[in-house]
């Protein structure tokens, strides 16, 4: 009987020991994928004021303070500021950690200077920020702490306060454990654990929360074998990265880095004795002790711990006496778990690609993408004024900015509460574009050199029978007709009819599907003549991209969220190169984008002429049938910005382009600042001045003459009567 017993007793500890093997040897942890903004590089002369630097250095949870700053540390010196940056490593380079002085005027930077050696810096690369990291399902994140990375003084007040056998006993301590039978028997309830701090590692990774005896004895034969198996500073450093300590929303936070970063806004290395002393004194009761939610609570329990380390000689009387003064210093409230929903949620797309769900939660990937933090700020804050106008609480919104030379997507939100992760509406919500199809159908029509910016055009009804049987009557948006003028004319205003009649009877409506074609954005495969009014349905970043096509004279860049991805131990996983195809002629759409430049300085946008009245800007105004859906996408002299206004529910929203989405483009780009849009020089091109009317050549002192770019063979012949401004 007593063989079997031991045999019994070896099989199951083999199977134990299995366990562990298993845990430990594929890996411990599932370590959530981090996804960082651009990096932020500060040079003399860059636009960018003292506030929106304090304002990303917040995000990347620097910490301001009054001395001279330690690292992860700046305090503000009037129009000045003094950094000590932290070290990142980069894929392609280590960067090391930097203590510089940066002075502003004007809302530029104007000198860094290193203070290390009083030298002028050149170019200062800070970290990117983290916006955002896709965790486990089981709800965990963490830092993983390395061993040489442990603070001395926190395995100190850790083994003082939970374990001081720890280096004794081989994963249980019979004495530790007699005394708490004993308190608990005469308390009458439990009110002492005897577990080591191997134990509840133990307990912590491989069994479940229950009091019971076969869980202890589990517990007990395990810590054993974790002794057996691992050193005691390897034991150590898996107990400090796994304990719990936070709750943030749905995401438990394990491990003392990470709890360090989100209470202090500081690493490890850099927490006082006092502060050491609340993680530590957190492991007993992460709830009962949580310094926000509980802070009196907290700061009992954190004294007490002092109490400790002073008895332990860890720190001295005078510092017991001033350190139990303090108050916590943790911050106010936790950060959001990823505060920017509708970029991350961008950007777990397009990376399904080339990842699965489970490597993105579990694999510690590291994904660098050209998010702009103050980009999306001045976006949010833009958005939020822009919306105020109108007092529709339910009117959404979705907003899209790129840099459409390199496809890169630079901010984006999704809803008009721009940190709701629900639905994404600059991907999902498919809607009708309405007349932002106008410059790729105007393209359409003159990539052939049938017709030019000066062709005349019909203002006037028309009536067509569709295969169904049915008559389509489409109308101009003022419900008139206009007469004969230039299609340049027809195009800044925004007329439908005279499109319906060249989409119909010119060949644009063929032409204008198999462009759609050539940028992946033809939705049907049966084509009707209302796609000349933009009845097709698109998302924001559809839109996007086909601007994007327009902006870059014809040359398609995919839009992306994502630039490189890391593995845990920044070895290089995936690169995307910038990639950039000629899918149309630059001639023709220089004439497109001369056309657009004319829709903001005279036609249906001519408001950001009074608004930036110093800045060229090219765009479209869009709008649907009964004003459902408002749409205006613009371009300066890299940033394109979209922007769509209209309700869930498809109704009215009774704002037009100009009236809804144009203002609340300007309000972003108020705020964001931008460089005004060049047309491109083209020695094809030549230039002329015609009669917006009859399109004949005129000159700059007529009236109703505007300046207008021609191929050869496209220039008018006839000459126009010429009446003085």
């Amino acid at each position: 009987m007593a063989a079997v017993f031991v045999v019994g007793l070896v099989a199951y500890l083999f199977y134990l020991n299995h366990l562990i093997g298993a845990r430990f040897d594929g890996g411990t942890w599932q370590i959530p994928s981090r996804v960082y903004a651009r990096p932020l590089e500060l040079y003399p002369g860059i636009a960018i004021d003292l506030k929106a630097l304090v304002y990303e250095l917040g995000l990347s949870t620097y910490q301001a303070v009054d001395t001279e700053p330690a690292v992860g540390q700046y305090r503000l010196l009037g129009d000045a500021l003094e950094i000590h940056s932290r070290a990142f490593e980069f894929s392609d380079q280590a960067e090391p950690a930097h203590r510089v002085h940066i002075k502003f005027e004007d809302n530029r930077v104007s000198r860094i200077t290193n203070l290390r050696n009083a030298g002028k810096l050149d170019l200062l690369r800070l970290p990117p920020v983290i916006i955002g990291s896709y965790h486990p399902g089981n709800g965990e994140d963490r830092s993983l702490l390395k061993i040489e990375d442990v603070p001395s003084q926190l395995v100190d007040i850790l083994i003082a306060v939970e374990d001081r056998k720890f280096y004794q006993h081989f994963g249980v301590n019979p004495v530790s454990i007699g005394r708490a039978l004993l308190a608990n028997i005469k308390a009458g309830k439990t009110v002492q654990g005897g577990s080591t701090l191997t134990q509840q590692l133990a307990k912590n990774l491989f069994l479940t929360p229950e009091r019971s005896l076969i869980r202890k004895i589990n517990e007990a034969f395990m810590a054993v074998l974790l002794e057996v198996r691992f050193s005691k500073e390897s034991i150590l450093t898996a107990y400090l990265n796994e304990v719990f300590l936070l709750q943030q929303n749905k995401i438990s936070i394990n491990g003392f880095a990470l709890a360090s970063k989100m209470l202090f806004k500081q690493s490890l290395d850099q927490l006082s004795n006092d502060k050491l002393a609340l993680l530590v004194g957190m492991v007993k009761g992460p709830t009962r002790y949580n310094p926000i939610k509980h802070p009196e609570a907290a700061r009992e329990r954190r004294n007490l711990v002092l109490r400790i380390m002073r008895n332990h000689k860890l720190i001295d009387e005078n510092e017991y006496q001033q350190t139990i003064e303090r108050p916590l210093g943790t911050v106010k409230r936790l950060p959001g778990v990823n505060p920017f929903p509708a970029y991350l949620d961008l950007v777990k797309r397009q990376l399904k690609r080339s990842y699965s769900a489970s490597e993105l939660s579990a694999k510690g990937l590291r994904i660098f993408t050209p998010f702009d933090p103050l980009l999306q700020r001045n976006l949010e804050q833009g958005l939020k004024a822009g919306l105020n106008r109108f007092g529709d609480t339910d009117l959404q919104s979705a907003v899209v900015i790129s840099d459409y030379f390199n496809g890169d997507i630079r901010a984006l939100t999704g809803d008009r509460e721009v940190d709701f992760p629900g639905f994404n509406r600059a991907i999902m919500a498919q809607r009708p574009i309405g007349s932002l199809i106008k410059p790729l159908l105007l393209y359409s029509l003159l990539e052939n050199n049938k017709y030019s910016l000066a062709s005349q055009v019909d203002d006037k009804s028309i009536r067509i029978k569709q295969s169904d049987g049915k008559i389509w009557e489409p109308r101009n948006y003022d419900r008139k007709q206009h007469g004969r003028m230039s299609m340049y004319q027809a195009f800044v205003n925004s007329y439908n009819l005279p499109f319906v009649h060249l989409g119909v009877q010119g060949g644009g409506l063929e032409a204008l599907s198999g462009n759609l074609e050539k940028i992946g954005l033809l939705k049907h495969n049966v084509i009707y003549p209302s796609l000349l009014l933009g009845t097709t349905a698109m998302s924001a970043f559809e839109v996007a991209q086909m601007y994007q096509v327009i902006a870059s004279n014809g040359y398609f860049s995919p839009l992306t969220t994502i630039r490189r991805v890391t593995d845990v131990d920044n070895h290089e996983l995936n690169r995307i190169p910038i990639d950039s195809v000629k899918l149309f002629d630059e001639s023709v759409m220089l004439q497109v984008q001369r056309a657009l430049v004319g829709v903001a300085e005279e036609g249906t946008a001519r408001y950001l002429k009074k608004r930036f009245s110093n800045q060229t800007i090219a765009g479209k105004t869009g709008t649907t049938n009964d004003a459902r859906d408002s749409w205006f996408a613009g371009f300066s002299e890299r940033l394109l910005t979209v922007v769509w206004l209209g309700k869930d529910d498809n109704s009215p929203v009774h704002l037009t382009g100009s009236s809804g989405a144009l203002r609340v483009w300007a309000d972003i780009m108020a705020r964001n600042g931008f460089n005004a849009f060049k047309l491109t020089h083209d020695d094809s091109l030549e230039w002329g001045y015609i009669n917006r009317f009859d399109g004949g050549l005129s000159r700059d002192t007529c009236a109703d003459s505007v300046l207008l770019p021609f191929t050869q063979q496209q220039m008018p012949r006839k000459r126009a009567n010429c009446e003085s401004r």
